[in-house]
């Protein structure tokens, strides 16, 4: 179970490291003006995706992830015949720890821009590790 809680505190490092540096990237050349306005007006999201390319970041940060969880599923996972449980574990805790270390950042200062970003940090590290476990688990059988 130690190897386990390892693994759980460096996904949680890594995926944190990444997705603040790709939403640095993605909001480097916003204003919290434009943010107010997409709040109180009809913005079209698509183009805000396109003026700020945040589905280019969600795409890196999904890919990185991706590759960590293949290394992981692959020289850890497979080596130590973990089961459902230990893999259920590494994707659920990290991504609800995250989750929630982003909503303690800047809480009180933006508060819809880091609820947004929980639920992707959330929801792109549990579909990326589902995706590189069945992976490498498909390619072993």
């Amino acid at each position: 179970m130690g190897t386990v809680m390892l693994l759980i505190g460096g996904g949680l490092i890594f995926s944190l490291v990444v997705f603040f540096i790709c939403e640095e990237k993605s909001l480097k050349d916003i204003k919290f003006s434009d943010m107010k306005c997409m709040m109180k007006e009809e913005v079209a999201v698509f183009k805000c995706f396109e003026e700020f390319q945040t589905i280019r970041y969600i795409v890196s940060y999904f890919l990185a992830l991706l590759v960590f969880d293949v290394l992981i599923a692959n020289f850890v996972y497979l080596r130590e015949d973990f089961g459902l449980v230990e893999i259920l574990s590494y994707t659920f805790i990290t991504s609800l720890l995250g989750s929630g270390i982003i909503l303690l950042v800047k809480w009180t200062y933006q508060p819809i821009i880091k609820l947004i970003s929980s639920f992707m940090f959330g929801s792109i590290f549990m579909g990326a590790s589902a995706v590189a476990f069945s992976l490498v688990y498909l390619v072993a059988a």
